[in-house]
This record gives structure tokens, sequence and C-alpha cells, in this order.
């Protein structure tokens, strides 16, 4: 019997990167996100509080788009029996600025972002993402 080498091994790499696909497919499913707001009404807004399903990495991102005033992002770990504990924090962001910072999540906690600013007014926005 006679047996074609070449699509022996196109359907090996086919297979590998179906499998390599799903893998990371998988790994990024798991990823829940909550976004606040800050429409110019007041000087804070909080996410939604989202809880960890891995132990790993999970992020805050804040954005400021507004103008003449400064906004910052926190995240924060939702504590029942004592005052939640910030987790990560961006610096002062100035009008059309944005950052990200990362922070260690154990499984099972519960994680809700928030975004200040130094004004009412200031307008922006902070997401935080969890595994």
């Amino acid at each position: 019997m006679i047996v074609n080498r070449k699509k022996k091994w196109k359907s090996k790499w086919a297979s590998l990167s179906l499998a390599a696909a799903v893998i990371a497919t998988a790994g990024a499913a798991g990823a829940e996100s909550a976004t606040a707001f800050l429409d110019g009404s007041s000087t804070y807004s909080n996410t939604k509080t989202i809880r960890a399903n891995t132990n790993g990495t999970g992020n805050i991102h804040a954005v400021n788009n507004g103008a003449n005033t400064q906004t910052r992002g926190y995240a924060y770990k939702s504590i029942d029996w004592w005052p939640d504990s910030v987790v990560a924090s961006t610096n002062w962001l100035n009008p059309r600025q944005e950052e990200t910072r990362n922070f260690t999540q154990q499984e099972g906690d519960k994680y809700y972002g928030q975004i200040v600013d130094q004004t009412v007014g200031s307008r922006g926005y902070v997401t935080i993402t969890v595994k």
C-alpha cells in the first residue's frame, strides 16, 4: 500500500491547529468582565461584583474620555465581614488617557471595579476582568 506522506502531514497539522484553537478558546471563554461609566453626574461609579472561577491574573482598565479633570480606576476584592481591599489601581489619568493594571485573583473571591474623578462632570469608564 502506498501512503501519500504529504497528505498525512497536512492532516496532522490541521488536527494540531484545531486542538490548539479549542484550548485557547476554552481558556478565554471563562473570563467575565463588568464595566462602570462616569456620566458627569457623580464622582464615582462601581461595576457589578463578579466571582473568579480560577486562580490567576485579572485586570482593571480605566479610561478618561472627558475634559479638564482626572480620573482613576480601582479594582476591589469584596470582603463580607471587613472593608473591601484594593487589589490594583491605575494612576490618575488626564483627558484622553487610559491604563490597564493586572492583579492576582483567587478562585471563589469576588471582585468589582470603581472609577473615581476629581469633580462632578467627569467622564470615563472602568472595566474589570476576572477568569
